[in-house]
């Protein structure tokens, strides 16, 4: 009888493993994504380009990271910044409110991952042949191996071009 038991119990064991390996089998080749929000704090100051007129930003510039498993192994990363809550104000009282979004994506090899991303925000110039502004910044972004990001600003520059 306890011979009998211990195959039975051998057998369940044995069942037990195989669903478990088979379930982390299919949960690697399910789809997932990740998500991440930065809300990068802005402060700089510049001159307007049409008018030599200092001119102060404030506000946050808005970057949702998105790291996607298509359950294949192929990982990508999704970027949507948005400068919706960014404010320039003007020595004069000019107010200028930002409106630029922008969704870029990248192929990624694995995770974990480390990427340079520069984005660009243009403060349009008044008339044809007035100069934009153009805030550059640039990040350094760190995916861990669960798709978590951060992001640290490495440079910022600010230039008048058409």
């Amino acid at each position: 009888m306890r011979e009998r038991r211990l195959r039975l119990l051998i057998l369940a064991f044995a069942f037990v493993v195989f669903f478990i390996a088979a379930g982390d089998t299919s949960m690697a080749q399910t789809a997932t994504s990740v998500s991440t929000t930065v809300k990068q704090p802005l402060n700089f100051a510049a001159q307007t380009c049409n008018t030599p007129e200092p001119i102060t930003f404030t506000g946050t510039q808005d970057t949702i990271y998105e790291v996607v498993n298509d359950g294949t192994g192929v990982f990508k990363l999704n970027v949507h910044s948005s400068w919706e809550n960014v404010i320039g104000t003007a020595v004069s009282g000019l107010k200028y409110i930002g409106t630029n979004i922008s969704d870029e994506t990248i192929d990624l090899d694995s995770l974990p991952s480390e990427q340079v991303i520069t984005f660009d925000q243009h403060w349009l110039g008044k008339g044809s042949d007035a100069l934009n502004m153009v805030y550059t910044l640039t990040f350094n972004v760190k995916i861990d191996a669960d798709g978590k990001v951060t992001a640290t600003k490495t440079s910022e520059i600010v230039e008048c071009k058409q």
